[in-house]
């Protein structure tokens, strides 16, 4: 991904931080904006902001909380995630990505006082634990290896093994975990689908292939390492998925594969036009939606049910061991499908692998 524009907010401007990403980087363009609204007025008048914007970096000093549980609604179980945002933004341009209707600023934000983020964590109980990771408002990976976050990150955690960290990604961008040991309580994970739909709906990643092969290295390396089929998209038919998890057995070690997490197609009804307008030749307003409990549209849930119960199925052939979660569905589903408490479930997660005692690697 080339990045073309760097807006640069009046705190950062002298800080060395700032100019070395520029250097790194090398825009075509470098402005000096007063917040992050002047930007968004910049980036307002080309003909697809939110495209621009994916190819823009807004540096600043973040003063809010970086440290927050992932939102979930009262209607879905909560698997206890949590989630660090020191980048808010994705420069990936994948046509379902609730994003673009989520952010309310074009470019993607990188916040430099990472010493304030390491703080927040520093003052969370270190008798309590916790799963956590940066994939939810940005790709975890993206930016590497010239932003340099995920080294940062890495050095931290080794401490704080109470904590476990994941790297939520569709990149390929794997240099930061070459150069370092396994730590325990750290998982690099991709986001996975089938090849039609990496090629046709997921503009700008690292192809499936490419991120198998990534997570093969590190399995092999000793990396813990997890796959999330989110969104699943029923419209393509279960074999493609079947397809899809018979391949990832055969070439990542399964003995490091340490969770999967299933989630179907949904988004807010106003992402359709958004869609319709940047993503013409996408696939996903043809899928067959209903408006769920939270409003978003959603497949219906036998549908659901009934595909989910098979990937299951088959992940379980070949791992019967290896934790598997939902991502937004009832509690009453999560137990009937995974056969496992609900809430015991999401302790395994934020359990080391090693030390849990149902779900072991191996």
């Amino acid at each position: 991904m080339k990045i073309k524009r760097i807006f640069l907010s009046p705190e950062v401007e002298k800080d060395a931080r700032a100019g070395a990403l520029v250097e790194k980087f090398q825009p075509e363009k470098i402005f000096q904006v007063k917040d992050i609204k002047e930007a968004n007025r910049i980036l307002g008048s080309e003909p697809d902001p939110l495209g621009a914007g994916k190819q823009s970096l807004y540096l600043d000093y973040f003063k809010g909380r970086f440290f927050e549980p992932c939102p979930c609604t009262r209607w879905y179980f909560s698997c206890g995630y949590w989630i660090l945002s020191p980048v808010v933004g994705c420069g990936y341009d994948c046509s379902y990505c609730i994003l673009q209707g989520y952010l309310d600023a074009y470019p993607i934000q990188v916040y430099l006082n990472l010493e304030d983020l390491f703080k927040e964590l520093e003052e969370f109980p270190k008798e309590r634990k916790l799963r956590l990771g940066t994939g939810e408002l940005a790709d975890s990976l993206e930016l590497e290896p010239e932003l340099g976050y995920a080294q940062r990150l890495i050095e931290f955690f080794q401490q704080r093994k109470n904590l476990i960290l994941e790297f939520k990604t569709k990149s390929d961008h794997i240099q930061p975990f070459l150069e370092t040991e396994p730590v325990e309580n750290l998982v690099v994970s991709w986001s996975v689908s089938p090849a039609p739909i990496d090629e046709q709906e997921e503009k700008g990643t690292a192809t499936i292939s490419q991120r198998i092969e990534s997570a093969r290295i590190l399995s092999e390396k000793g990396f813990w390492v997890g796959f999330h089929f989110d969104p699943i998209l029923l419209g393509l038919g279960i074999e493609p998925y079947l397809e899809l998890v018979e391949e990832i057995f055969q070439k990542v070690k399964k003995s490091q594969i340490v969770w999967f997490s299933l989630g179907g197609l949904r988004y807010p009804s106003r992402l359709a036009g958004i869609i319709k307008e940047r993503h013409p030749q996408s696939r996903i307003l043809a899928e067959e939606l209903f408006p769920g409990k939270d409003g978003k549209l959603r497949y219906l849930r036998p549908v659901r049910e009934r595909f989910f119960k098979q990937l299951i199925e088959r992940i379980r052939q070949h791992h019967s061991r290896v934790l598997i979660y939902l991502c937004m569905e009832s509690k009453e589903l999560w137990e009937r499908l995974l056969g496992f408490s609900a809430p015991l479930i999401v302790e395994e997660l934020e359990t080391l692998p090693r030390e849990r005692r149902y779900f072991k690697p191996g």
